[in-house]
């Protein structure tokens, strides 16, 4: 065999590696089961705790993640989240834009609350356990109080099941504000 023969046959080889390698990967990365493309629900409420002037006191959160991950493996969407009173009274709610990023099983996910886009305020750190499950670890910034969280996540086949404590519109409103189809900021009084 010639020198160039051998060549051409080795490089036509490595092409062929590589074409199959990147098509794997954007499977990967894109709308496959191992994609971070679905809505995510706490199955059971996701645990807080916050330092304040009197000092630590915790309670729990249920929230609702809807994330779309693009071929890079970086990941926009959005949380609706509701905690109720520790006290008995009317709980709180509310509505976060987020944006992360995903290396194989490990997640970053920063967000913003939709009343100041621009501001993060809480940062999760997640590993991915299988193609159902999501393990988070969650810390606050520097513009509130020290908060920490701890909770795990479901992907849901049928969101409509665990939608139904969230007004349609409210979904649709945050959904649009946060990918950037209107710069409206969505009305969140349904969630208090």
């Amino acid at each position: 065999m010639s020198l160039a023969y051998k060549k051409n046959a080795l490089l036509g080889l490595l092409l062929t590696a590589l074409i199959g390698f990147t098509s794997g990967c954007g499977q990967a990365n894109g709308n496959s089961d191992e994609s971070m493309t679905a809505i995510w629900f706490t199955e059971a409420p996701a645990s807080w705790v916050v330092e304040t002037a009197v000092g630590p006191f915790s309670g729990s959160t249920q929230m609702r993640w809807e994330l779309e991950e693009g071929a890079n493996g970086t990941i926009s969407g959005f949380n609706i989240w509701y905690s109720p009173s520790i006290s008995g009274g009317p709980g709180t709610g509310g509505a976060y834009c987020m944006v992360g990023a995903r290396e194989e099983s490990h997640l970053v996910i920063t967000e913003a609350s939709v009343e100041d886009r621009l501001l993060p305020t809480f940062a999760f750190t997640c590993t991915q356990l299988d193609r159902l499950n999501l393990r988070c670890l969650g810390a606050g910034f520097a513009d509130q109080p020290p908060v920490a969280l701890r909770g795990r996540l479901t992907r849901e086949e049928e969101s409509a099941s665990n939608d139904a404590g969230i007004p349609s519109e409210v979904i649709s409103e945050v959904r649009d504000f946060c990918n950037g189809s209107t710069q409206t900021v969505p009305y969140l009084n349904s969630l208090q």
